[in-house]
């Protein structure tokens, strides 16, 4: 997994890193929020470990920040055990907490058991353009770069679609049968289907369109 720590205290986040690393997971460590919401700008993660108590931007606010562009697995690390912290925190979109002091063997336990989860979820990975995407089907989510694109539901199954037939040409007839056979719309609704995805997913050449035969899908998929 790629994990991201966020902690101000310098031995802690020495520690965490190293601990983590150890396990065989890429990390990378900062001790300010906006440090790290560059680093979410440019590459994707896994996994966000984050402190509360931060110099500049606070935790709660660098949370929310991510949570809302970003599906990434977010445990905090806390001295706040009031309940309603807790609430909040989980109101923000927290997946797990870890009370503060802490030993190492627990964060590493978490880690272990976000990684099993993360494992069985059913994605399919692509890349285009040097951006990474990974289609979440059991959460029909689509991720670029760990960032969420807001398509719809014929939209996801269409990417599915043309993601299980790459470098093929499918004609409208076919992608009309895969993914909207209950429609009464002529084929043509597929164009528009389509011009919606490429402005969504950024790349209007991940989808070539193919005069007098359908379109082509130009990911490259991931095992």
């Amino acid at each position: 997994m790629r994990v991201l720590v966020l902690e101000d205290e310098k031995k802690i986040r020495e520690l965490l890193s190293l601990y983590i690393a150890q396990e065989g997971h890429e990390v990378e460590a900062f001790s300010h929020a906006e440090a790290a919401l560059e680093a979410f700008s440019k590459r994707p993660f896994d996994l966000l470990i984050s402190d509360l108590r931060l110099p500049g931007l606070q935790g709660e606010t660098f949370i929310r920040r991510i949570r809302e562009t970003n599906d990434v697995f977010i445990v905090v690390l806390t001295a706040k055990t009031a309940e309603g912290v807790k609430l909040s925190l989980l109101k923000d979109g927290v997946d797990d907490y870890i009370t503060k002091p802490f030993s190492l063997e627990e964060v590493l336990y978490k880690i272990k058991n976000i990684e099993r989860r993360l494992m069985k979820e059913e994605s399919l990975v692509f890349t285009f353009n040097d951006h990474r995407f990974v289609l979440k089907k059991n959460a029909s989510i689509v991720l670029k770069d760990g960032r969420k694109i807001p398509l719809n539901e014929t939209e996801f199954s269409m990417l599915i679609f043309f993601l299980k037939h790459p470098n093929q040409v499918l004609s409208r007839n076919q992608i009309m049968d895969a993914c909207l056979e209950k429609s009464e719309a002529f084929d043509r609704i597929v164009d528009t289907y389509v011009k919606n995805m490429r402005k969504k997913l950024g790349e209007r050449a991940l989808i070539e369109t193919v005069y007098g035969s359908g379109y082509r899908f130009r990911g490259e998929k991931h095992a």
